[in-house]
């Protein structure tokens, strides 16, 4: 396929462009640098940011499938331009302006690399309590009815095949009764997976919140970052985490619009100031700074930027994190055609 999409970009060309130049160039600043000499902030084409490839690409046994970059841009991000442009022109938004921004930034939350990463961890750390729950409520169904016909249909939900699955059944020997061992792979699939299922359902709380665009002071412009969206608890003073969640009582969103205009709420309380402190404007700016993965967006450098977020200085980890990356399309093809053509796999959904 000539048009098929495999250079993926975790933060939005359309997004990054509000802190581009006439040439489409943005200043970045990167975290995690191979060497002390690497200038502290580059001016780059926004085409050359912010991706990597087949981050979103779908594996079945036939070819590869970019329906998911495209769901997102043709259903999330195609729909959100016309509202950004209206807050980036200080014009007043319609509710659908404002729905369409708040699933754009929904989506700019878990698509990002280090999301896909916090996935992996919480679906290893949560699924096998999952499964063991799942198993034994359907071990008590399977006790309590003797008719086949009365066990509960199964309810397929939508786009679970993209969860790789094996369920194998083992019968004892010299015995009526078995077992079902079940795997499951946590990579990208499962990862896309959940990205649908929070555009298409879960992001709906956002829309019951209070909002608020904020705009930057005079003296300053707000900077971005490869993970833009901050869900901060605050706590008291110097006492934060970023472990807010879309529904979490006292949790604060911010999400920088351009230089210019930030998304605000905070969870369960109702703010309407679109004005706000020096003080407070470069509280936030450290957030979104601290908030960042690997790298730092900004309209313009910023001279003290290694105060408010050091680099790390290390050549090892910075190739070997190249590395990954690079072998990231190939190791999770290769993980999932192994699951697909294992002829055990007799309970494989295919997707």
């Amino acid at each position: 396929m000539s048009d098929f999409r495999k250079k993926n970009h975790y933060v939005s060309k359309s997004y990054l462009k509000a802190w581009s130049n006439k040439n489409k160039k943005i200043f970045s600043y990167r975290i995690l640098v191979s060497h002390e000499k690497v200038p502290l902030w580059n001016n780059k084409s926004i085409k050359n940011l912010a991706y990597h490839k087949h981050l979103y690409t779908l594996i079945n046994k036939e070819d590869n499938s970019d329906e998911i970059e495209r769901w997102m841009d043709q259903e999330i991000e195609a729909p959100a331009q016309k509202a950004l442009k209206k807050v980036r022109s200080d014009e007043n938004l319609k509710d659908i302006d404002l729905n369409n921004i708040i699933r754009f930034m929904a989506l700019q939350d878990v698509r990002t690399p280090i999301r896909y990463m916090e996935h992996i961890k919480r679906s290893q750390k949560q699924m096998p309590e999952v499964v063991k729950k799942v198993s034994k409520q359907l071990n008590k169904v399977l006790e309590e009815s003797n008719n086949p016909e009365d066990l509960p249909k199964l309810e397929k939900h939508s786009g679970s095949n993209m969860i790789p699955m094996n369920v194998e059944k083992e019968i004892v020997k010299n015995s009526d009764q078995g077992y079902l061992k079940t795997d499951i792979l946590f990579g990208r699939s499962s990862w896309l997976f959940m990205i649908r299922h929070l555009l298409n359902k879960t992001y709906k709380i956002l829309k019951e919140h209070n909002w608020n665009i904020i705009k930057a002071p005079d003296e300053m412009e707000w900077l971005t970052s490869d993970n833009p969206v901050i869900k901060l608890n605050y706590y008291g003073k110097g006492k934060y985490d970023f472990k807010g969640g879309w529904g979490n009582e006292g949790t604060e969103i911010i999400f920088p619009l351009s230089p210019n205009h930030l998304l605000y709420t905070q969870i369960g309380k109702e703010t309407y100031s679109n004005q706000i402190s020096l003080q407070l404007a470069h509280k936030i700016q450290r957030f979104i700074a601290e908030n960042a993965h690997r790298f730092i967006f900004s309209a313009d450098p910023i001279d003290d930027i290694e105060k408010i977020r050091p680099r790390i200085v290390d050549s090892d980890a910075f190739k070997k994190e190249k590395k990954a990356w690079e072998n990231w399309h190939d190791n999770q093809k290769k993980a999932k055609l192994d699951m697909i053509m294992n002829p055990k796999n007799n309970f494989f959904r295919e997707e």
